[in-house]
């Protein structure tokens, strides 16, 4: 009998011991949140920022959302990543939506399979996922505070290896590089950009949210621009060129008064003040690309349209080879359909340039044959006033899927444990009545 008993307390301490290890709860990352996986928008650095806000751990899933027959994704190593080469992949899946679990730590790499897709930015590099967490040890006694010394001044590369500029995907780059970071009185910001092409100006709150850069505290034309944090409290900066602050060249930071200072509470909000009036603009669609049928299809003038805002005066100039091709402004449903047959205006001519007159939607594609339809076409959407962007909040960025796009996040981030724990503890019961 006595054997029997400690047979079972055996029995039911290892079945304990088992069942803590399958309550560790796992983390489901939805991909790109409300964005889903596509050929993002603006290129790769919407995955880069997305994977940046992240903690990975051993164990978590990867959740792939994609239209099956539009999209896939692949798992490769990172020589593979880096040259967006599909041709061995560790891992395909092509029906969505498809989870992936991070088995162990270390480094993952995706890409879409898909012509040209991963060059356009579809590419996903997870790094630094941890180990599996160790069994926790109890917490050692508290030990008496030790006051910290001052740290020695730091220098920052605005932006790292992106630099000063106004960024693919708008204002969420520079704030997460700040995102991180600690700044204290003394430390020195380095502004790196083309010189003639961008500027870097310290202004107050109220003009940061407008885009109003008329009254600046400090303007630095030549690069490397450095700006030594000489006093603690809210700090903005932005460029004065035009445009530039409005399509997210700009940076808000606090700088603490030292190492052992609390936060600085932020201080009351400004009123908005309107933004100036903006003088129209020229732009050259597909800039170097030209005005053709480009490769990869229409991704390629839906990425160069997305972070520009083009209001009523601006003007857009064509650049094509006279006879063999042209432009034409077509209605939404011919833009849809490919059908040029009604168009509202043909240029035959290049350069072509047509003034923006109108706000709203506006179409425009070419009537060769079939040019339409590999992707020759562009869509904009004209404002009748420029509006400078609402002010940066600390929370992630919204992404709106367009039709048959993937399908919405789960809503809860970790799968349930309650039926693996039900089971445990039923087993365990019969066990020890089995035993006894």
């Amino acid at each position: 009998m006595a054997k029997t008993l400690t047979l079972a307390i055996v029995l039911t301490l290892t079945l304990l011991a088992a069942l803590k290890q399958t309550t560790v709860a796992q983390k489901l990352h939805v991909v790109g949140d409300g964005l889903g996986w596509i050929v993002p928008p603006g290129g790769p650095i919407a995955y880069t920022t997305w994977a940046d806000m992240q903690t990975f751990t051993a164990g978590d899933i990867l959740m792939f959302n994609f239209t099956t027959g539009d999209q896939d994704v692949a798992r490769v190593t990172k020589e593979a990543f880096d040259n967006c080469n599909s041709t061995n992949p560790i891992w395909l899946a092509t029906n969505g939506p498809v989870n992936y679990t991070l088995s162990s730590g270390g480094d993952y790499y995706f890409i879409g399979t898909m012509e040209r897709h991963c060059f356009f930015g579809q590419k996903l590099a997870v790094k630094d996922v941890k180990g599996a967490p160790a069994p926790m040890a109890p917490p050692p006694p508290p030990s008496p505070p030790v006051p910290t010394p001052p740290r020695a001044a730091k220098t920052y590369v605005v932006g790292d290896d992106l630099g000063w500029l106004v960024p693919p995907g708008g204002a969420i780059a520079y704030s997460t590089w700040a995102y991180n970071k600690t700044f204290f009185v003394g430390d020195t910001l380095v502004f790196n950009f083309v010189k003639g092409v961008q500027d870097v100006a310290e202004v107050s709150k109220a003009a940061y949210e407008s885009c109003d850069t008329t009254t600046p505290i400090t303007v630095l034309t030549t690069s490397p621009a450095k700006i030594t944090l000489t006093t603690a409290g809210d700090h903005f900066f932005t460029s004065t060129y035009p445009r530039h602050c409005g399509l997210g060249q700009k940076l808000a930071i606090s700088v603490m008064g030292t190492t052992a200072s609390p936060t600085p509470p932020p201080p009351p909000p400004t009123p908005a003040v309107p933004a100036p009036p903006v003088p129209p603009m020229t732009y050259v669609v597909g800039d170097d690309l030209g005005w053709l049928v480009p490769p990869g299809g229409e991704v390629a003038y839906s990425t160069w349209a997305y972070n520009k805002t083009f209001i009523v005066g601006d003007t857009l100039v064509f650049n094509f080879k006279n006879g063999t091709q042209d432009v034409a402004e077509v209605t939404k449903t011919a833009y849809e359909s490919c059908d040029t047959v009604a168009a509202t205006t043909v240029l035959s001519t290049s350069p072509a340039k047509i003034n923006l007159t109108t706000p709203g939607e506006h179409f425009f594609t070419s009537t060769y044959p079939d040019h339409c339809r590999l992707g020759q076409k562009l869509a904009i959407n004209v404002t009748g006033t420029f509006m400078p962007p609402p002010s940066t909040t600390t929370g992630s960025p919204a992404y709106a899927p367009g039709p048959g796009g993937p399908a919405p996040p789960p809503t809860s981030s970790a799968p349930s444990k309650s039926i693996t724990s039900l089971f445990s503890v039923t087993y365990l019961s019969i066990a020890i009545a089995f035993l006894l």
